[in-house]
C-alpha cells in the first residue's frame, strides 16, 4: 500500500493503517525520543503517546504543509521535550541521584575508614 493512501485511511481513523504506520515508524519516533530523555522505559512511555496524539489529531495532518514523517517526528520531538521540562521528570532524576548516593552509604561500614589514609 502506498504511503498517501495510508496516510488518508489513518486520517479517516482506520486501525489496520494506524498499525502499519506504527510498524513503519516505531523505530524512528522511538530513537528520536531516546536521544532526548535518554532513558529506555521513558522513550517507551513517550513513544506510546507519540502515536496516541498522531492518532486523537490525525485531522490536523495536512500534506500541503509537509510528509507525514516530518509531521510525527515533530511530535516526537515536543513529546520528549515535554516530557523532560516536566516537574515530575525532574523529580524523578533528582530522586535516583539521592538513591544513588544512599545506596553507596548503605554498602560501607565507613567513609571515613574507605578514605582515611594509613601511616
Amino acid at each position: 500500500m502506498q504511503l498517501e493512501s495510508l496516510v488518508k485511511k489513518f486520517k479517516a481513523k482506520d486501525v489496520k493503517a494506524f498499525e502499519k504506520l506504527y510498524d513503519l515508524y516505531n523505530e524512528s519516533v522511538q530513537g528520536v525520543v531516546f536521544n532526548i530523555v535518554r532513558e529506555k522505559s521513558i522513550a517507551e512511555e513517550v513513544n506510546q503517546d507519540v502515536f496516541i496524539k498522531a492518532w486523537n489529531n490525525a485531522e490536523s495532518y495536512s500534506e500541503k504543509k509537509g510528509h507525514f514523517f516530518t509531521w510525527i517526528i515533530n511530535i516526537a520531538r515536543n513529546a520528549a521535550i515535554d516530557k523532560i521540562r516536566s516537574k515530575n521528570f525532574k523529580n524523578n532524576t533528582k530522586n535516583l541521584d539521592a538513591e544513588f548516593f544512599v545506596d553507596i552509604l548503605e554498602n560501607h561500614d565507613s567513609l571515613d575508614t574507605k578514605t582515611d589514609f594509613k601511616t
